[in-house]
């Protein structure tokens, strides 16, 4: 796919982009080709993607002087996945890029990793 055919995509409807039944010509992890097919120009292109750092929230207890768990937990797992050192897999970074969908009101993105399907609000 070309850029501009991956920037029209911007404008894909919620149900085209994420259908009820997956398309059968689609690999396991995505429900359409076309995401399947921008995972492929992700991988192909050989594009480096930044490792993010881990969080250490004992640290920052230490400097912020308080307890800051209690803001990780409105989603379960969050504070152990922002702690746990050498989690980062590109592989899931790229089937984000390749699956996400923003509500054009910007309430919630959607998107697809290891065939699994959610959806963030907040």
């Amino acid at each position: 796919m070309s850029a501009r055919e991956i920037q029209q995509l911007r404008f894909v409807p919620f149900p085209i982009w994420f259908p009820a039944a997956r398309d059968p010509r689609a690999g396991a992890r995505f429900y359409t080709v076309v995401q399947e097919d921008i995972y492929e120009a992700l991988v192909r292109s050989q594009s480096q993607f930044r490792e993010h750092r881990v969080i250490d929230l004992e640290i920052l207890r230490n400097v912020v002087g308080a307890d800051i768990r209690q803001y990780f937990t409105y989603l379960h797992g969050l504070p152990e996945l922002l702690a746990l050192p050498g989690t980062y897999c590109e592989q899931w970074v790229r089937e984000f890029y390749a699956s996400v969908w923003v509500s054009p009101d910007h309430n919630y993105i959607h998107y697809a990793l290891a065939g699994t399907d959610y959806r963030v609000t907040a």
